[in-house]
């Protein structure tokens, strides 16, 4: 299965959850996207910090979502904003979720973007229980 997630930038949130998944979910593709990423920008440095803690490996640059990335087998965002936009792209929306909705959680995951580094350990918290949950969802497909 590919899954695709998408953030602002994709330098912080959606390349982090990228990582944590590939580690959690090998039997899986894990990508990730921004709505308004610049090709090939560094993942930000805090990302990085928290994920060589973790001992986790490093994400790909940033990339911007296209078209063609619609036909993933689920792209789960990071907002509520950032699915409509990506819905606005599409004719059918079968396969385009918020990453909380998907999983039946009622918190979206907020941007660290220029924020410490602590800032990023909690949205790494907060994916952790998200992608958990996502292992299970997945595995009863």
């Amino acid at each position: 299965m590919k899954v695709i997630f998408v953030c602002t930038g994709n330098t912080c949130r959606s390349p982090m959850a990228e990582s944590m998944a590939r580690e959690k979910m090998p039997q899986h593709k894990f990508e990730s996207r921004g709505i308004y990423a610049m090709e090939g920008q560094p993942t930000s440095s805090h990302t990085i910090e928290v994920l060589n803690a973790y001992q986790l490996p490093k994400p790909t640059n940033s990339q911007p979502f296209k078209q063609e990335d619609l036909s993933a087998d689920l792209i789960l965002t990071m907002s509520t904003a950032h699915k409509e936009m990506l819905l606005s792209m599409s004719q059918s929306a079968h396969n385009i979720y918020t990453l909380n909705e998907y999983v039946e959680e009622p918190y979206e995951v907020a941007d660290p973007f220029g924020g410490t580094k602590e800032a990023y350990e909690t949205i790494y918290k907060q994916l952790d229980d998200l992608l958990n949950k996502l292992k299970i969802k997945l595995a009863q497909r």
